[in-house]
This record gives C-alpha cells, structure tokens and sequence, in this order.
C-alpha cells in the first residue's frame, strides 16, 4: 500500500493476517516512547486566531485511545521496528471545505514520546465491503394548515436512494430535498431534489473512492502539506496567491460508516420560515 512520511526518518506499513491488522513502525533513530495507544485518529483543520492575523492549524487527538502492548525489533540495518495490533479496523472520512477546513477520521496509532515529538500513524482506506444503508423513516412531511410537502426515500441494492418529493397546495413556495453528512465539528449538505410545484423524483448515490494510504506524522501538519495529501485523495484544491487557496466545493472522501447522515425535507414559505423534517441515516457492513 503507499505510504506517506511527513515525520523525516519514520515510516510504517500495515498487513492484515487472520482478521488481525498490524501496523508496522521503522524509525532511523530510537524512538524512546512511554506508550502506545490505537483508536480512532483525528485531525482537526482550522484557523485560529494568532494576534492580529489569522493562522491554518491542524490539531491531532485519538478520540478513544486504548492502550496497547507493542514488539519491539531491531533490523539489520540498525532502524528500530514496532509492531502494533490494531483491534477495530473501519473506512476512513473526510470533510474538507472552503479554507481547507474540515475533519479526517481514520484508524490510528499514537505513539507517545516524551521530550520529543510524537508519531502519528494513520490508516486511510476506502471501504473493502459492501456498503449498505439503513435509513430511520422511508417517509418525511412537513404541513402548514391544508397544505403538504411529502417525501418518499427508497434504498436501493447498491446503497443509493430512489426519492420523490410532491407538494400540495400553496402554502409553500417550493420545497427540497437535501442528505446531510456530518463528521466531528462539520457538516456538509447535498440537494437531492428540488420542486417548486407538483412532483419530482431524483436518484442518489454514495460517493465510492478506491484508496489505501498510510499517512505518518509528527503531529504537526501545514496546510500545504495537506493540501498534497487532499489532491493526492481527489480533492480539487486551488493555488492561491500566498500559498493554498481553497477546495473547489465540499470535498467527501467517501461515503460510510465514518460519517452520520441525515436526510432532511423542507418545505419553504418565505424568508427564513421554512417548516422541516428529517430522518437519521448511517451505513454498516
């Protein structure tokens, strides 16, 4: 699989055996670590205020760390080798916007070294199962006196969705259709389908990526460094005239069990007075 070492002098691969997966660890120079954890790896894009400009961050955190016991080997060549067992093992997602904001989820290891920068080692891969979808309510509709927008969502074998949306009356002047998937702190929405009046129907499909990165860190991230790793990922990301300039739409990796899904039908009256009703939705294998 690729991998890529932002850390100088690391790097790791995996291979998955028996229904266990092991990361594999080499370094050049010792890594003198107090622990080592597995989980589910974050990595946060932001901008923070620093002073009186504005400054592009990415913070790293394991949501769920779990302590693990790991082999530690010499290699011939004098570089240091550890062995780790990751225990859950699930796609990874991505929400990447405007500014190069957004969230990375994916299977990780942290290795904790003290007095020194810690490695992070992060499993990017696309689904290797069948994505299926479950939906909470096949049937959403919003009312206002006489008047109704109804929904229908239909779960097709390969895991899109057939809709229809019909309005009655003219209490609304048109209604939508939207799948809102969110990851950590953000959120993206696609339209599904739109109908000033009458009826309409549209099909939607999960967003599918073949891809298998293993992405190694010191933490640390820059914003350019990531905007490699979002391009090489498929991410349309533009040159600004300082630097990165920003990713052309919301970005979605992919589709699966990473993320939360909401399908939301609304029924618009005027400005800012909408009526709205929505459905939970996520993906298992």
């Amino acid at each position: 699989m690729p991998s890529l070492s932002l850390a100088g002098g690391i790097d790791a691969s995996y291979a998955v055996a028996g229904g266990k997966t092991t990361v594999i660890i080499t370094s050049g120079s010792q890594l003198n670590h107090r622990g080592v954890y597995v989980g589910t790896g974050q990595m946060l894009f932001h901008w923070v205020q620093e002073g009186k400009t504005e400054v592009w961050r990415c913070d790293t955190t394991m949501l769920d760390p779990v302590p693990v016991q790991v082999q530690e080997r010499a290699g011939a060549d004098g570089r240091q080798g550890l062995e780790v067992e990751m225990t859950a093992m699930y796609p990874a997602g991505l929400i990447l916007q405007g500014r190069m904001v957004g969230t990375l989820m994916a299977p990780a290891v942290h290795v904790d070294v003290p007095f020194g920068a810690d490695v992070w080692v992060f499993l990017i891969r696309s689904p290797w199962f069948p994505l299926k979808l479950q939906i909470d309510r096949a049937d959403l509709a919003v009312e206002h006196g006489t008047d109704r927008v109804g929904a229908s969502l239909g779960v097709q074998p390969d895991g899109g969705v057939a809709t229809q949306v019909t309005m009655t009356g003219t209490g609304f002047k048109n209604s939508s259709l939207s799948v809102r998937r969110t990851l950590g702190i953000h959120t993206s929405e696609e339209l599904v389908c739109a109908v000033g009046v009458g009826a309409g129907a549209a099909a939607w499909k999960p967003i599918l990526r073949a891809f298998d990165l293993v992405l190694v860190t010191r933490g640390n991230v820059s914003e350019s460094q990531f905007a490699s790793v979002a391009r090489g990922l498929g991410a349309e990301v533009s040159s600004g005239i300082f630097g990165t300039g920003g990713v052309q739409g919301d970005y979605i990796l992919c589709d699966g069990p990473a993320l939360s899904y909401a399908w939301v039908l609304k029924g618009h009256r005027g400005l800012l007075e909408n009526e709205e009703d929505r459905a939970g939705a996520k993906f298992t294998w």
